[in-house]
């Protein structure tokens, strides 16, 4: 069996985890995350939300009256991870 390189470059995941297990010695400061989201309506159901540098589409189906050129409103907040 042939064993496949992973694209994860798991030295840089353990010191993200480490940084984030110290965080909390700091104080509660280091538990501040705050991300803003700016929706707007492109037209019918077609919406676009920006956060940071992402652009992310979301309509309804066509049998919604939608134009299906994206996920479903209920997908991409169930994203929100």
């Amino acid at each position: 069996m042939t064993q496949v390189r992973s694209k994860v470059d798991l030295a840089k995941f353990r010191e993200v985890h480490k940084e984030q297990q110290e965080r909390p010695k700091k104080g509660p400061e280091g538990y501040v995350l705050q991300q803003r989201a700016v929706i707007r309506l492109v037209e019918d159901q077609l919406k676009e939300a920006r956060v940071g540098d992402y652009t992310i589409p979301c309509d309804e189906a066509k049998p919604r009256k939608g134009g299906g050129k994206g996920p479903p409103p209920y997908f991409v907040a169930a994203i929100g991870f």
